[in-house]
């Protein structure tokens, strides 16, 4: 008896499959008759992710558009934090495009949404760690930077100083652009930009003082 060779079965089916249950899911999300149960399932996806299912799956929570209600958007950001626990570095080399999903909500006007990116920021620097912290925190200082939007830069910098063990060289880099900051009256997060300063000077980086010198 002979067999003839077959190809293992394309992932683009399931691909499909996963992409549609999410996308159902979040639609879900914005009723309040339907939350419970829609967050409920999209955790359980998150905890159960592939290495082949993790890049269409950040996909649906990247694409999220910022039109969509509180609750959708706040739970893409918790399910970036749900999937740090869960899978370690397996994230690795997905870390940039959840890095990028971040920074789009971390401009969020809802507070309650740029809170879960403050805690999606410690779960990934905790437990994603073989990139760098440079990875995380570079695309933070920049926005921080160049950022004119106040939710943008208290959020950008609240991040910063909530992650746990920071890389001293790589912020003490930043020191002197963050002391330009406090300078500028137009600069409105101040009090953020302050909790990194501490952040750094406890882990003997820099005082404040030095910095404002």
């Amino acid at each position: 008896m002979s067999f003839k060779n077959r190809s293992p079965p394309s992932p683009q089916p399931q691909q499909r499959d996963l992409k549609q249950r999410v996308f159902t899911c979040l639609n879900k999300l914005a009723d309040r008759d339907t939350l419970a149960l829609a967050s409920a399932e999209l955790e359980s996806i998150a905890r159960n992710l592939t290495t082949d299912s993790i890049s269409p799956f950040l996909n649906c929570l990247h694409n999220t558009d910022s039109s969509a209600k509180s609750p959708v958007r706040r739970q893409c950001v918790i399910l970036l934090t749900l999937m740090s626990h869960s899978h370690g570095n397996i994230l690795s080399p997905h870390l940039s495009k959840m890095i990028s999903t971040l920074a789009r909500r971390l401009r969020d006007p809802d507070f309650a949404v740029r809170s879960a990116c403050v805690e999606a920021t410690t779960a990934m620097s905790s437990h994603i760690t073989k990139p760098p912290f440079s990875v995380l925190s570079k695309p933070l200082i920049e926005m921080l930077v160049v950022e004119q939007d106040v939710n943008s830069q208290i959020g950008a910098a609240m991040s910063l100083s909530a992650a746990p063990d920071p890389e001293t060289e790589q912020l003490k880099k930043a020191l002197p652009k963050l002391g330009r900051l406090l300078r500028s009256e137009s600069f409105k997060a101040k009090a953020a930009v302050f909790g990194v300063i501490e952040s750094v000077a406890s882990v003997g980086g820099a005082g404040s003082k030095g910095v404002l010198d």
